[in-house]
């Protein structure tokens, strides 16, 4: 209660000031004119839903793309698809978001946490085989921040020992390894476009299905899987428009208050099921739900800038490098990573996030391992304690947003001030 009290509070004590912000970075004013104009539309059912199906596709080089209301009902989707039994086991990283574990409870599987490596947060593929029983049916390759995993390894392992990969590219969509995009390595790939990822429609995730034995079974579960409500795509548009103005770094501030308080009487919405242990408990809308027509008329104007926007991410990713000098010119370069976020380790997180907060709301990945639960672990299936590594990463990890909204003469002062604290925590030190 006292913490809800303080974030009130937080929220009414502002003043006006120019304040960035992770979310919303890769829309402009035009989008909300449109979005605006495709509500007199088609809103549930129309011909952007395959359009965009097909550009995206066409975008990411891969040729059987679905798309969803969220990424995490993707993954869901694909845990049903391939007949998931109870009692299977699925290695994910313990460096993640809670929507991942919950995704599998519900499927009736049990998540096994690995370890992740310090290097690119990644799960640490030295340690995938020590997770390995003969309960283990899925190697789940999350790629972390917009950094590829070793998928040459992953892919050995799990073709050593019979096992499925789904690689979650909801933090990599564009990104590339060995000229093949993320999404598309694996048995399966699925991908996020939420307020706070590479392309952003409001809410939504697209499904890409890479092993041909599996797309029979998935195009039957598909079918079969309702649209979203009309009334819930509508509000999830008003939502992504408000937000486009509301989020901007000039009218934050207030911004932030709005929305909460918009959220509040019912007129901006969200998914909010991170801390459902059940799929039952989701009343709200169905789950899983495939993404409406007019959610998809935004991700196709999305992937008009596709390329634009990542360009402009690595380049910010590039220049927080110059002076931080953290990474390799060969790590910062490689078509690997598209930076969604410039992550590394410093000592004291919990000061510089307060100390900057005037100037950016970091919303900081991932203070737990399981992001968006900070309590009960065990409800999900982890041991506290168990993954060391990954509990310091989440007890030191900061990050830097890297889209267009994002004020690189601002950003580079306060990460000048990081550097000059010498609080950065290099791997000279630690790594």
């Amino acid at each position: 209660m006292r913490n809800k009290i303080k974030f009130i509070l937080n929220l009414f004590f502002t003043y006006p000031h120019y304040k960035m912000n992770v979310f919303s970075g890769t829309n402009s004013f035009k989008e909300v004119a449109e979005a605006i104009r495709s509500l007199r539309g088609n809103i549930v059912k129309g011909d952007s839903v395959e359009k965009y199906k097909v550009a995206f596709g066409r975008e990411l080089a891969s040729k059987s793309v679905y798309s969803f209301a969220s990424g995490r009902m993707g993954f869901y989707s694909i845990l049903e698809s391939i007949g998931i039994d109870k009692g299977d086991e699925i290695i994910i990283p313990s460096f993640t978001c809670v929507v991942v574990p919950n995704a599998i409870i519900y499927s009736g599987a049990s998540p096994v946490y690995c370890e992740v490596s310090l290097n690119d947060f990644n799960i640490d593929s030295s340690k995938i085989v020590n997770c390995i029983t003969p309960k283990t049916k899925i190697l789940y390759a999350q790629h972390t921040f917009g950094q590829m995993c070793d998928m040459d390894k992953i892919m050995l392992i799990a073709k050593k020992y019979n096992l499925i990969v789904i690689e979650d590219c909801a933090l990599s969509m564009g990104a590339k390894y060995k000229g093949k995009f993320s999404g598309t390595i694996g048995d399966f790939g699925y991908y996020s476009s939420d307020r706070s990822k590479i392309i952003n429609t409001g809410l939504g995730g697209i499904v890409s299905v890479n092993n041909k034995k599996y797309i029979k079974d998935f195009q039957l579960y598909y079918k079969n899987i309702p649209y979203l409500p009309k009334k819930y795509s509508k509000k999830i548009v008003y939502t992504f428009i408000a937000n486009i103005i509301t989020l901007h770094p000039n009218f934050y501030w207030i911004g932030k208050l709005l929305n909460f308080i918009f959220t509040r009487l019912g007129f901006m919405t969200y998914f909010t099921d991170e801390l459902s242990l059940k799929r039952t408990e989701i009343k709200k809308y169905p789950y899983p739900a495939k993404m409406s027509n007019i959610i998809s008329m935004i991700g196709l104007s999305q992937l008009k800038f596709f390329d634009k926007n990542l360009n402009h991410r690595k380049q910010n990713a590039l220049l927080y490098n110059t002076i931080l000098n953290i990474y390799t010119d060969e790590y910062m370069y490689s078509e690997k990573n598209v930076f969604l976020r410039y992550s590394f380790l410093v000592n004291n997180r919990d000061y510089w996030e307060q100390k900057f907060s005037s100037k950016i709301d970091l919303s900081i990945w991932f203070k737990s391992v399981v992001s968006g639960r900070t309590k009960s672990l065990e409800s999900v299936g982890y041991a506290q304690g168990s993954n060391r590594v990954s509990e310091y990463a989440c007890d030191h990890i900061i990050n830097f947003p890297t889209h267009m909204n994002i004020n690189v003469n601002r950003i580079s002062k306060l990460l000048q001030e990081l550097k000059e604290s010498g609080d950065i925590i290099t791997k000279e030190r630690v790594l």
